[in-house]
């Protein structure tokens, strides 16, 4: 069938039918010029309003995408931020993750997602994969103690890269909750409402877990009781925090939980591991008269609400940390977080485990 239409609709046409038009070939097709495309696809809040409803009209009609990866070569990099985190499965990551994406989006970034899956190799891996992709930035929450330091560390010399939920090593700025205060917050509740907590801890895989253990023995001292923590931290947990909470608990024995009615955890999933141990051993968890077992958790996993009981927990602002991680990639090393600390308080939720 013949185009009966005139030579610019058929053009039209034909540009809409191309599969890969590049966006000098979209600002013509709209007759807008490829600086202004590319100051839209940069801040869309850079053009004048009537210009930027010509584009939006335009990119949905032709279904147009640019080429972030070409247009990054003119820039020196892509308009995009990589994210490194060791497990998308942990939910607390994956918020961070998703709060993340949706806040640099908003300023016209994409986000390139890497798992460093608990692997310190992956970890360094994905590092280097980032940097070759010349993104504009990186934000890594790290393994721990098990990073590679110096990979990180040489990252941070081309590019902003923000370190984010757990601390890198003693100097190196970071992102993260202020551990002192939210374990402090549920020690102190713990201690108000019933016979005081002992500790439920785990191997030491980061900066994270020691300096929560040093705050709950620091606040029980304050309040005048005795720390008490129920097992070893060695041994091996890699990402089931779930597993590693009940096969301990399962094997503390009765000398071990001996006149221990009220249990602190690191985190809401070795606790969750922890109720399915207790209930196994008709341990009844809660804090109604019958109950013998008060468990609570730290971070706040949202589906905390729907475990039996509902897990009593400190919540960590997640989608504060998302947003000051964000801010801090968009203003680069002039933003605190290159030279200082940014720690958040944690917020107490009062639920039936404890």
């Amino acid at each position: 069938m013949g185009c009966e239409r005139d030579e610019l609709s058929c053009r039209e046409v034909d540009m809409n039918l191309k599969k890969n038009m590049t966006m000098a070939e979209f600002a013509r097709l709209i007759g807008l010029s490829r600086p202004t495309m590319s100051r839209y696809f940069s801040d869309p809040t850079s053009v004048r309003a009537k210009t930027r409803k010509t584009i939006e009209t335009a990119l949905e009609k032709y279904n147009f995408s640019p080429n972030f990866l070409a247009a990054g070569l003119t820039r020196g990099h892509i308009r995009a931020f990589g994210i490194i985190v060791p497990s998308i499965i942990d939910s607390f990551y994956s918020e961070l993750v998703s709060t993340i994406e949706q806040l640099a989006e908003d300023h016209g970034f994409l986000t390139v997602l890497q798992s460093s899956h608990n692997d310190p190799r992956r970890e360094r891996r994905a590092v280097s994969r980032l940097m070759s992709m010349d993104v504009a930035g990186m934000a890594i929450a790290p393994l721990g103690y098990s990073s590679d330091v110096k990979a990180i560390m040489e990252a941070r010399l081309r590019m902003p890269v923000v370190i984010v939920d757990s601390r890198l090593k003693p100097g190196v700025p970071y992102i993260g909750t202020d551990n002192s205060q939210s374990v402090s917050l549920m020690v102190d509740y713990l201690c108000r409402c019933g016979p005081p907590p002992a500790l439920f801890t785990m191997p030491p895989i980061n900066v994270n877990v020691v300096e929560r253990r040093n705050a709950y023995c620091s606040r029980m001292k304050a309040l005048g009781y005795q720390p008490r923590i129920l097992n070893p931290d060695d041994g091996g947990i890699g990402d089931d925090y779930e597993r590693y909470g009940y096969e301990r608990f399962m094997t503390l024995g009765p000398d071990r939980l001996s006149g221990v009615e009220s249990i602190l955890c690191p985190n809401d999933r070795v606790a969750f591991g922890m109720m399915a141990a207790a209930r196994l051993l008709d341990l009844s968890v809660g804090k109604g008269p019958n109950d013998t077992l008060r468990i609570a958790g730290h971070d706040g996993q949202h589906f905390g609400r729907y475990a039996s009981p509902s897990l009593t927990t400190v919540a960590q602002d997640i989608r504060g940390m998302g947003a000051q991680t964000v801010e801090a990639l968009l203003e680069g090393k002039d933003h605190p977080a290159f030279h200082k600390d940014i720690l958040l308080n944690g917020s107490f939720v009062d639920r039936n485990s404890a």
